[in-house]
């Protein structure tokens, strides 16, 4: 189908969408067939001329937020947020993840503040937040990104996320003109004494507010990060051998939250641990009992202080 004019996919979903018409009647107003009608509407969401709020119903488990809450405290997390997830049936992963991603859109609605900086690290949960985000109020932030560009689903890059983050919110926002990994280690290391990724990186670390997103190694989100990071048969031994358990804004760590010297992180281009450590408040989202031991070792680390997570991931990580 020869590409079409915005105003053309936006006059087919304005009809389909808002005037409730069949596809049959829209092709009729339009002069083309039904199938051209089906690919305008698929064309007019994946160009974002139509955009969904899904308003799922967030109940919350407060008992298990307590217990979570006790279980954690001592290792510095402030705050827990458990929303139901399933992980038996037709579409649940997406449910947790939806959920959680909505759960993390109320939490900064309620708390963040005019004349903050808030930085975003990409993730499979962190996305599915962003796409799905509306909030009640404007809030004059601004929106940085805490890693180079890089993005788990292939319809978001890094910047796709602080620009649609901040345009909801009503804030302002920064790109991070630079690619998450690099080939080899030099060319990190150049990169970063240029003088526009070391303010990006320094711009990073200076947010008040850091929402992150946590990797199990070797699972989901963590192997597509090691796919297009070109990560070699030696990179992933070695970080076998030296005890990957998580993966957050590419940076790997053990059991204990402790950042590995891998030679896949020495060509990332992002915060490092021990930057996030002193960021004020830093949120995790994320869904799937399979995460437990990424998550777990996060909190150890002193990594996060706010934990947001579905009922599943809640139950694995009462049992850590």
């Amino acid at each position: 189908m020869v590409r079409l004019s915005a105003e053309r996919l936006a006059h087919a979903a304005f009809l389909y969408y808002v005037q409730g018409l069949s596809q049959m009647e829209v092709a009729k107003q339009l002069g083309v067939t039904r199938s051209n009608v089906s690919r305008m509407l698929t064309a007019a969401r994946e160009q974002y001329i139509v955009k969904f709020e899904i308003a799922y119903p967030l109940d919350r488990d407060p008992a298990m937020e307590q217990r979570l809450l006790a279980k954690f405290s001592r290792e510095g997390i402030t705050e827990v947020v458990v929303v139901p997830g399933r992980e038996t049936g037709v579409g649940t992963a997406s449910h947790g993840l939806l959920a959680v991603g909505q759960a993390g859109c109320g939490w900064l609605d309620k708390n963040l503040r005019d004349g903050q900086t808030l930085g975003l690290c990409w993730g499979s949960t962190v996305e599915a937040m962003v796409d799905s985000a509306h909030f009640n109020r404007r809030v004059d932030v601004e929106v940085v990104q805490l890693a180079g560009e890089l993005s788990i689903d292939s319809r978001f890059s890094g910047h796709d996320l602080v620009r649609n983050l901040a345009e909801k919110l009503g804030g302002r926002y920064r790109y991070f003109n630079a690619p998450a990994t690099t080939q080899d280690e030099a060319t990190a290391a150049a990169l970063m004494k240029t003088e526009q990724v070391a303010n990006a990186l320094a711009l990073g670390r200076t947010s008040d507010v850091a929402v992150l997103g946590v990797g199990q190694y070797g699972m989901d989100s963590s192997n597509l990060f090691l796919q297009r990071a070109g990560a070699s048969d030696d990179e992933i031994r070695e970080a076998v051998e030296l005890g990957a358990v998580g993966q957050i804004s590419g940076r790997f760590y053990d059991r204990e939250g402790k950042q590995l010297d891998l030679a896949i992180n020495r060509r990332i281009i992002s915060v490092d641990l021990d930057d996030l450590r002193e960021i004020e408040t830093v949120v995790a989202v994320a869904s799937g009992s399979n995460k437990a031991g990424a998550v777990a070792a996060a909190i150890r680390g002193g990594l996060i202080n706010v934990l947001i997570v579905d009922s599943s991931l809640g139950q694995s990580l009462e049992a850590v």
